[in-house]
């Protein structure tokens, strides 16, 4: 139910546009019913007036059946517009708050949640939720105002043909889906978790080829993959199953209707308390009649699928931020000072700290050195500094106050980080930059990159500042995305440079050249660098080494 209550809260954002859809089918329904109604009438009409002899005004309804089939048109177009339009906004409006609430979350509020299933969530997950707005509000309150008008016009003629068609409305628009949403309830719902667990074990399998080859796993994990594509087609067989269940439902019960009314008809028409023309044109009435409750067995059938992505979106949307932000935050000053005192941290789920009693003086404009293995809890310090994880225990001073003071959005303003992993989207150069700094100029953009030493690279591109990068910068090579990574740090001017291994992967030579870069841009800033080579090491003022969760300091 609150899954229910979510959905419809966000649509009532877009109502106005939303009504629009709905007046516009309603028209579109009632004016196809209408068409055909008229068509028999006029058709029987014509037919009888011919076979009397008796004079017929033909110009009249051939008019309304031309209106109507114009309205008919109209309508569609008006209702594929204002209904679409409107899901397509809800969408986009949900995708920018699912994002905007999983940012703060990473890494620490997110677990061992996967990359693969978090985009499954934000793009297939969400992309469900249109057929909620699509293809069962929307169907729903259109089968009722159609509905209405029906039984009124059917009444007009015989309430006991009004009741019987209503009855059989009912069986369609009520009855059906309600057992096609208790049958189809558990399916669609595997099927969502099911299409997710493929889409993980899919990115899996392709980044982890090579030791999945290596160690000969790889003929395993196609077999689980095999499995659960195996779960999900056997699932889709029973959704297809309902399907067709459903069409049949609706076909047997429009026959029915169609019977039912030459049934009441016939004597009606033998007793003179109908024309003859009525006959066919409420038969036919009876059988158009159920386009408008048609859509809502296959619509309820797929509220399984429905809920469960709502429910895998507010999995997100809904978790606390595992770092609050203070009431009444800090303003962060200019200058940084930090200062770490007696600080531990254990990941979740691990008995043992990472770090374990760590102290360590950051004064601003020094430059410090962390050495240690992979492992040692390096990255977990940065992670620390910049507020993704809390320290469990010990303080970590920000100009004498505690950093919990600060936002942490505001703190993270203040530092650069320049990783080992450095990521870049398939967009272009100036794109990518610009992720430092959204208002810099081109100017600014080459400034930075000058300072980095690749703007001769830049320039010499084809199309400059506006050239692709490739996905995951697959057109540069190492070297070159690492001082893209620099450009970028450097255009948000931040007084804390944060170095976190910036020259893996690079040869001898490409990571002499990037410390040279890097030298003159640490002048005036407090510097961190994190490493487990001794390169770069001649530049820092202070360099210590991390061994069980301390810093012991290396002359």
């Amino acid at each position: 139910m609150k899954e229910f209550l979510l959905l419809f809260s966000m649509a009532r954002s877009k109502w106005p546009w939303l009504l629009l859809g709905l007046v516009c089918s309603v028209a579109t329904l009632l004016a196809n019913m209408a068409l055909l109604t008229l068509a028999a009438w006029f058709l029987a009409s014509m037919a009888l007036a011919g076979a009397s002899g008796a004079l017929f005004n033909y110009f009249l309804p051939a008019a309304g059946i031309r209106a109507l089939a114009l309205l008919r048109v109209i309508g569609r177009y008006g209702e594929r517009l204002f209904s679409h339009d409107a899901a397509l906004r809800l969408l986009a409006e949900l995708r920018v708050r699912f994002f905007e609430r999983l940012a703060p979350l990473a890494p620490a509020g997110l677990g061992t949640a996967h990359s693969a299933d978090l985009l499954s969530r934000m793009r297939a997950d969400i992309d469900l939720l249109d057929n909620f707005y699509l293809r069962l509000l929307l169907p729903a309150g259109a089968a009722l105002c159609v509905g209405f008008f029906g039984f009124i016009f059917l009444s007009v003629f015989d309430f006991t043909l009004a009741m019987g068609v209503l009855g059989l409305w009912l069986m369609v628009g009520v009855f059906l889906p309600f057992f096609v949403l208790r049958a189809g309830a558990a399916p669609g719902e595997r099927q969502v978790a099911g299409l997710a667990r493929m889409r993980c074990l899919a990115v899996d399998g392709l980044s982890g080829l090579e030791e999945l080859l290596a160690y000969g796993a790889a003929g395993r994990h196609r077999r689980v993959f095999a499995r659960e594509s195996r779960g999900v087609l056997k699932d889709q067989v029973r959704l297809a199953r309902l399907d067709g269940l459903s069409l049949a439902g609706v076909g047997l019960a429009s026959g029915l209707a169609g019977w039912l009314a030459l049934l009441i008809g016939i004597p009606h028409v033998q007793g003179g308390v109908w024309p003859p023309a009525v006959l066919p044109m409420l038969a036919v009435f009876a059988l158009v009649s159920f386009e408008a409750v048609q859509p809502l067995p296959a619509a309820w059938r797929m509220w399984g699928q429905i809920r469960t992505a709502t429910a895998r979106i507010m999995d997100v949307t809904e978790r606390p931020a595992p770092i609050p932000d203070p009431v009444c935050p800090l303003a962060v000053p200019e200058c940084l000072d930090l200062d770490l005192r007696g600080v531990r941290f254990t990941y979740p789920g691990v008995s043992r700290p990472v770090l374990d009693g760590l102290d360590l003086a950051l004064p601003a404009g020094k430059r410090t050195a962390v050495l240690g293995a992979a492992g040692s809890g390096k990255t977990t310090l940065l992670h620390l500094l910049t507020r993704f994880w809390e320290a469990e225990q010990g303080r970590i001073l920000l100009n004498g106050r505690d950093i919990r003071e600060y936002a942490a959005e505001e703190v993270r303003e203040r530092m650069a980080v320049v990783s080992q992993h450095v990521y870049l989207f398939n967009a272009s150069v100036a794109e990518n930059l610009r992720m430092a700094n959204p208002q810099a100029s081109d100017e600014k953009l080459l400034a930075a990159a000058k300072a980095a030493n690749i703007e001769d690279f830049i320039i010499s591109l084809p199309q400059g500042l506006d050239s692709p990068v490739g996905p995951y910068g697959t057109r540069l090579s190492g070297g070159q995305a690492r001082r893209l990574a620099v450009a970028r740090a450097l255009l948000k001017e931040a007084p804390v440079l944060l170095l976190d291994e910036p020259t893996e992967g690079l040869d001898e030579g490409g990571e002499a050249s990037l410390w040279r870069t890097l030298e003159p841009l640490m002048h005036d800033r407090t510097v961190l660098l994190i490493t487990h080579r001794p390169a770069g090491l001649e530049y820092m003022d202070e360099v210590y080494f991390l061994d069980g969760g301390r810093l012991v300091r290396r002359d």
